[in-house]
């Protein structure tokens, strides 16, 4: 399962984890983007502690 955090625009990969756009190295895209790996990426992580819920966190869903 890739991360829900990667997008693609104009066949340019990128992570929106933060509030600013990030280009994931080819390291990051096998080690981290493209598997369950993700839960791993430093970026992934601190976007969790910034917003404070991780992506299946299901007080998310109900405010």
């Amino acid at each position: 399962m890739k991360c829900a955090h990667l997008t693609i625009a104009r066949a340019i990969l990128s992570c929106r984890a933060l509030e600013r756009r990030y280009l994931p190295s080819q390291f990051e895209l096998a080690e981290y983007c493209r598997t369950n790996g993700h839960r791993k990426c430093p970026l992934y992580l601190k976007g969790i502690i910034s917003t404070g819920r991780a992506e299946n966190d299901s007080r998310a869903a109900h405010p």
